[in-house]
């Protein structure tokens, strides 16, 4: 297949999980023998660079359009009393448009890939096979943050954007012939709209460490873990209520314990939670399985939630016994008591976590299990074979 890949930022370097999805859907497509081009935005020249560096070798035509964050902060406040989510507009650019409509004439594309709904006014009016990676309904998870979010100000961005994103999503998602949610939750989500009869459940993976690396570590005792970039609400808010509402309880009863906070950008809120000796935020680290193979057990308290939770899964690739919350689980769909603990409030979450480190062999047996349900289920080889089934489908249809 001659395909086009359409995305915001530069998957390269992966540090985003949508730029991970994206770099390694990449690699994948190129690596399975088809010609692939690829359309994004890059805000610096060094951005740029990088990404080139970084995928030439995978890519046939890398084509970036420069968008300097003043001018998304300006396109989004003048598109504000408009209909379209603040995400669609913060990209918005003549420039891209006619780009991808010059590539799309100069090349004879078999399908285009379209990742999220913020690039889809690019991709949705093109006159060939198309498909759009929605991974998760954005009216769901802003619905989720609304619940538990208490700063006027983001209580009203986010209602804004709830507002624009539950109609736009459904409508953009009639306009391809296939979306790729990650959960049936986030297509029952959709649907409470509008029927989405092309609607395919399909998660991307995740990166499996061997299990030789992952058995050599030391684990720590009492290390508690929760992984994931700490300056999205989401990761901020899990971290925060387990760090003050759960972590106290679990010390109360085992005294050796520490909570470990791993992930990049940490706002001042997260920075704040750090104690000395017993509860480290690290920051960026150059590998967060390092941390994740030393650490006895893993936590991921999120209470808004949707799709799948990459760090979830690494946290389970990496045979850690894991407490979670359902909304953390709901897109990975693993089963709780056999895989993983499921726990929704402060209490038992906390018993959970105490209960896991005083038990080794059942720290030992939840983390086997958990592995062999990622190693099944969840790796990049095995959801990105099911989407290229579609693709396939779909262009010899054509």
């Amino acid at each position: 297949m001659k395909l086009l890949v359409v995305c915001a930022r530069p998957p390269w370097p992966p540090t985003m999980a949508d730029a991970m999805t994206v770099d390694r859907l990449v690699r994948f497509l190129s690596g399975h023998g088809h010609r692939v081009d690829l359309a994004c935005f890059a805000e610096t020249a060094e951005g740029e660079r990088a990404l080139r560096n970084g995928l030439a070798a995978f890519c046939h035509r890398i084509e970036v359009v420069r968008l300097p964050k003043w001018r998304s902060y300006a396109s989004t406040a003048l598109t504000l009393p408009f209909r379209r989510p603040m995400q669609t507009e913060y990209y918005r650019s003549r420039a891209m448009r006619e780009r991808i409509a010059q590539m799309v004439a100069g090349e004879r594309y078999d399908l285009v890939y379209t990742h999220l709904i913020r690039m889809a006014e690019y991709t949705r009016g093109l006159r060939l096979p198309k498909v759009m990676g929605m991974q998760v309904s954005q009216a769901l998870n802003l619905a989720r943050m609304l619940e538990h979010v208490s700063d006027p100000m983001r209580r009203l961005f986010y209602g804004i954007e709830a507002a624009k994103v539950r109609p736009y999503e459904a409508a953009a998602a009639a306009d391809f012939d296939r979306v790729f949610l990650c959960g049936p939750s986030d297509i029952a989500a959709l649907e409470r709209t509008a029927p989405v009869p092309h609607a395919v459940v399909c998660p991307h993976g995740q990166d499996v460490p061997p299990l030789e690396r992952v058995r050599a570590a030391e684990r720590q005792p009492g290390a508690v873990v929760i992984s994931g970039v700490m300056s999205t609400f989401t990761n901020v808010d899990a971290a925060t209520w387990f760090a003050e509402q759960i972590f106290p309880r679990v010390v109360a009863r085992v005294p050796r314990a520490k909570f470990w906070i791993v992930g990049r950008n940490p706002q001042r809120r997260v920075t704040a939670l750090a104690q000395a000796g017993r509860i480290e935020v690290t920051g960026e680290v150059p590998d967060v399985a390092d941390w994740l193979c030393r650490a006895e057990v893993a936590v991921a308290p999120l209470r808004i939630a949707a799709g799948m939770q990459n760090k979830l899964v690494q946290a389970m690739a990496c045979e850690l016994g894991v407490v979670a919350t359902s909304a953390a689980n709901e897109g990975i769909g693993a089963t709780p008591e056999e895989h993983l603990l499921v726990r929704d409030d402060a209490e038992s979450f906390a018993d959970a976590v105490v209960a896991l480190l005083c038990d080794a062999d059942r720290r030992a047996a939840l983390g086997r299990a958990a592995r062999g349900f990622v190693e099944a289920n969840w790796t990049w080889e095995s959801c990105f074979e099911k989407l290229e089934k579609v693709l396939l489908q779909l262009t010899t249809a054509r």
